[in-house]
């Protein structure tokens, strides 16, 4: 238990190295993940406010907090799952420099060897792609459970940010949010095989 709590130091210590010669002191911050750490269920996207610090708190009217509320009404509760971005800073993986974004990702596969999933939630385009090392188009993937590395699952979605803004502005109804919605439920149904 020890050795894995290194582990997690050593990672976080890695990742604040990441990007330390440009941006500015809030781009620095590291934000690891949140949640359980030996959740079966990890999501992992590309918005700095799926979380504020490693107990899930999240700030009102973020895609954290949405992502979050829905996983509470679909009955996938704090301890099922982890959550974290690609780029652990509050950044976009996408806006650091390419030597950044491989190193990230080969941090991110640490992280997820250390929480050993059953399934990803892959939480956009951006991530899915990075997960899957291949281009894709997102509305022909969502939906899906790909077998990953091992006996680990990913199911690509949408961006959270993008289904919270769909929603809305086209309401509850929202193709995307419904789209989104049975993802979560699919994610669920792949728990309890």
């Amino acid at each position: 238990m020890e050795d894995i709590e290194n582990f997690w130091e050593e990672l976080k210590f890695e990742v604040g190295t990441i990007g330390q010669n440009y941006g500015d002191d809030k781009e620095k911050k590291t934000l690891i993940g949140a949640g359980n750490r030996k959740g079966r269920l990890l999501f992992i996207g590309d918005d700095p406010d799926l979380y504020q610090n490693e107990d899930l708190r999240v700030l009102p009217g973020t895609s954290g907090e949405f992502l979050i509320k829905l996983c509470d009404i679909e009955e996938i509760t704090p301890e099922d799952y982890y959550i974290t971005t690609l780029s652990k800073k509050n950044c976009k993986y996408c806006d650091l420099m390419e030597e950044d974004r491989k190193a990230l990702k080969e941090l991110l596969h640490m992280q997820i060897a250390l929480i050993n999933p059953e399934i990803i939630v892959a939480l956009g385009l951006e991530t899915a792609e990075t997960l899957l090392n291949k281009e894709i188009k997102i509305q022909d993937e969502r939906g899906k459970v790909i077998n990953w590395i091992g006996s680990i699952k990913v199911i690509p979605t949408y961006d959270v940010n993008f289904v919270k803004k769909s929603r809305k502005e086209s309401g509850k109804k929202s193709k995307v949010a419904l789209d989104f919605w049975n993802d979560l439920k699919l994610a669920k149904e792949e728990l309890l095989k």
